[in-house]
């Protein structure tokens, strides 16, 4: 096994240590539509730890030695697996993990543990035959996120291991099938029956049939000549079949994304705005490291859409069909699909579409049907979104926690107010809290346990967006707890003014003026800290210019504010003024740009929205801080980083054709310092490195690291930050699960790409002519 935490064990970054595993494991797949399958599993292990040196925690002794230790682990789980070659696959465990006895490693270098922990396992299976394979797993425990017992991290360890199969997989349902329309070939025109219409099944119900159309059973898929053939050949003969066909479409170009994304870990009162503006001019680093927000469980939209239907009847309150097909994908064969059925859409007295349908799935690569909502309102105002929330906050809610966002209330024309009321589920389960402080102490004295009332089981986050008298308001609360005694210790609140106003000589500018209360910021090597009360404004600027090939980019704020905060190396609170000026400039020069592969659905389009260029760019930014505060103290600061970035392959090949590597180095000289915490300058000198490979198809890696490599600094040879992510990505949609373990972030999302483009298409339904199948050469 091996000393580390989770994230760093794909990097194998880590101390192997005396204890080992053996044991046995038994899968069961429950569900698989083309590449992906469901599957049951249950393990059993035994563990054998030798004598090693323990942790710092639950010993008399700080990191003494444990004795040698005999334990069983049993787990259960649902995994998922995904096949990027007929030999290769990528698979996934979420479960439960227990262990027969206290592992001494997890009772000695974590504060806390349990038994009974929360169960991740990633692998990685190469088939030898079609019975057997080889494998090699990422075996974790953990508390997810303190979900157990308050448990962050628990044992790590890498499994290598022989899987054997047997069985088969039933075989798949017939799937009904949309003819060509009009104008297209269709070999089976003249043969195929056509469907009775209500007065033609009347008739015949009265004449004697019954009105039951005569269906021929499905026959059984005939062999053809292609079935002896390798899937290597069969692929390249279905390339070649796709590059004949005329397209009938040109000028593609990427728009923007309707996502799907769960991301848990993220402190609730985060500014986005922020977030981005340290990604934009916070310094140049790895794309791979760039810091997390918010977001909502549903963002963008899919703006254009192609059509099939073998015929849609118009009327004056709507339009409907049988069976109708949409895509958002420009080519054939497409990659994504909606199959609808009995489809209907009618106009609405306030303008809202609003289209019900029979069935609704979403087809991904022909093999992956997904059930989605039947019934769909389009209104003008209002864009798509899922209004319950599940989330994890181990500060302030003790956990997992459900709530539901309410349709927003207009107070007047210029005024919304958005609520969002929760259920502390994990804090009513445990009947206690530790997230707030001793009731009448101060409030940067230590949290302590409290048992729950009924006001501690409920929280509430608000948003008010309204304009006034020229001005954007915008005021936020998050409230953790109800109980009058922790109520203030419980809530966050800030909010801020906006607005634009053109000053002489510095042309148009934004004034901001803000506030707020236990408004909690992240920085670097010192990790998270809370602002308790601020309130100030600043000026702000940005812009652009270009110098010959040499594009650039910039920002500017000056501004003064009240803070109470936590001082820099102590825990006791300070109250100053503070005035700074903020600038930085970004720029970047193409050094090397090469050819991107032929713009078709097998090369460029292939696995990609865009079609990628080869090239190696350099980037810079310059940035510096002067800020003075009222004890007289003052902290200014002037950084450079820089570094470039290499692409390599135009990713239109099956096998390592994609690579993207950024080194950046950033070095900050620092006159005076800070007496608060959230604005220390405290890593002077970084050091980052971000890579994204394609693995093998679709199959994408991403991963970043940053250190600090400041050699006066005490956190010298320090991960200040890292993210690990894998991607199955394709032109018309993407998959891909990321964490990052130095902040807690992690999650799940799904993509559908938006594409505008000219021309109409070709059908993209499949269909496969009777007399043709022996022709058919996928």
């Amino acid at each position: 096994m091996i000393d580390s935490n989770f994230g760093d064990t794909f990097l194998f970054n880590g101390r192997l240590r005396e204890e080992y595993l053996l044991g046995v494991s038994m899968q069961k797949r429950i569900w698989r539509a083309g590449p992906f399958s469901l599957e049951l599993e249950a393990d059993l292990f035994g563990h054998q730890a030798f004598r090693q040196q323990g942790g710092e925690f639950n010993q008399n002794v700080p990191n003494a030695d444990t004795p040698e230790q005999f334990f069983g682990e049993a787990v259960i789980g649902l995994g998922a697996r995904l096949w990027v070659q007929p030999w290769l696959s990528f698979g996934f465990v979420e479960g439960l993990s227990y262990n027969t006895s206290v592992s001494n490693y997890e009772r000695t270098y974590r504060e806390n543990f349990s038994q009974l922990l929360n169960y991740l396992a990633f692998e990685l299976e190469a088939s030898v035959s079609d019975q057997l394979s080889m494998v090699g797993r990422i075996h974790h425990r953990s508390g997810a996120f303190g979900t157990y017992n308050g448990v962050k991290e628990g044992s790590n360890a890498y499994l290598l291991g022989l899987r054997y199969r047997w069985g088969k997989d039933p075989i798949a349902a017939q799937v009904a099938e949309v003819p060509p329309p009009l104008g297209c070939p269709d070999p089976d025109r003249a043969s195929r029956k056509p469907l009775l219409t209500l007065n033609e099944k009347l008739e015949e119900i009265t004449l004697g049939t019954g009105g039951n159309q005569a269906v021929p059973p499905p026959e059984p898929l005939a062999q053809s000549r292609f079935s002896g053939m390798t899937p290597t050949e069969q692929e390249a003969l279905r390339a070649e079949a796709i590059a004949g066909i005329d397209q009938r479409v040109s000028s593609i170009q990427f728009q923007q994304r309707l996502t799907v994304e769960r991301r848990i870990g993220v402190p609730r009162s985060i500014n986005n705005n922020e977030v981005q503006k340290q990604n934009d001019f916070g310094g140049v680093g790895a794309s791979q490291l760039d810091t997390l927000g918010s977001t909502p469980l549903i963002t963008g939209q899919i703006s254009r859409w192609r059509i099939q239907a073998s015929r849609i009847s118009i009327t004056p309150e709507g339009w409907k069909a049988e069976r109708m097909g949409f895509t958002n994908d420009p080519f054939t064969p497409a990659q994504t699909r909606i199959d609808a059925e009995d489809v209907i859409a009618q106009e609405q007295p306030n303008g809202d579409i609003l289209i019900e349908s029979a069935r609704n799935r979403l087809i991904v690569e022909e093999r992956l049907p997904i059930p989605v909502s039947r019934t769909q309102r389009i209104t003008k105002e209002e864009e798509v979104e899922n209004r319950w929330v599940f989330g994890i906050d181990n500060d302030d809610r003790d956990g997992f926690f459900v709530g539901r966002d309410l349709r927003p209330i207009e107070l007047n024309q210029n005024t919304l107010l958005s609520l969002q009321p929760q259920l502390l589920l994990q804090r009513a389960i445990n009947g206690e809290t530790t997230s707030y402080v001793k009731p009448g102490s101060s409030i940067d004295s230590s949290k302590v346990n409290q048992p729950t009332t009924a006001g501690d089981l409920f929280g509430l986050e608000a948003e008010l967006v309204s304009r006034l008298w020229g001005w954007e308001v915008e005021a936020n609360a998050d409230i953790s707890t109800f109980n009058p005694e922790n109520f203030m210790n419980g809530s966050r609140f800030w909010g801020e003014l906006r607005n634009r106003v053109t000053l002489p000589w510095l042309g148009e500018v934004k004034v901001r003026a803000f506030s707020a209360y236990r408004f909690r910021a992240f920085n670097g090597s010192l990790g998270e800290t809370d602002v308790y009360s601020a309130f100030g404004s600043f000026l702000e600027k940005r812009g652009d210019f270009n110098v010959g090939k040499l594009s650039n980019n910039y920002i500017w704020r000056v501004g003064a504010g009240n803070y109470q905060a936590e001082e820099f190396e102590s825990e006791n609170l300070t109250d100053l003024w503070r005035a700074n000026f903020y600038g930085s400039i970004n720029s970047s020069y193409p050094i090397w740009r090469g050819n991107p592969a032929p713009l078709t659905p097998e090369a460029a389009y292939r696995y990609s929205p865009v079609a990628i260029v080869p090239g190696l760019d350099f980037r810079t930014n310059v940035r510096t801080e002067l800020a003075a505060f009222g004890d007289g103290t003052r902290q200014n600061t002037i950084s450079l980083s820089g570094g470039p970035t290499l692409t390599l392959g135009t990713f239109s090949k099956p096998l390592l054709d994609y690579t993207q590597f950024s080194i950046t180095g950033g070095g900050t000289l620092k006159q005076g310092s800070s007496p608060f915490d959230f604005d220390q300058a405290i890593d002077l000198g970084t050091l980052g490195l971000g890579l994204t490979q394609q693995i093998a198809g679709p199959l994408i890696l991403n991963a970043g690291v940053g250190l600090n490599v400041d050699p006066s600094s005490e956190f010298y040879g320090d991960v200040i930050d890292s993210n690990i992510e894998l991607r199955w990505q394709r032109r018309s949609y993407d998959v891909g699960f990321y964490y990052n373990p130095y902040q807690g972030i992690g999650g799940f999302r799904f993509r559908l790409n938006d594409f505008n483009f000219t021309g109409t298409g070709v059908p993209f339904i499949p269909y496969n002519p009777s007399n043709q199948l022996d022709n058919r050469p996928f």
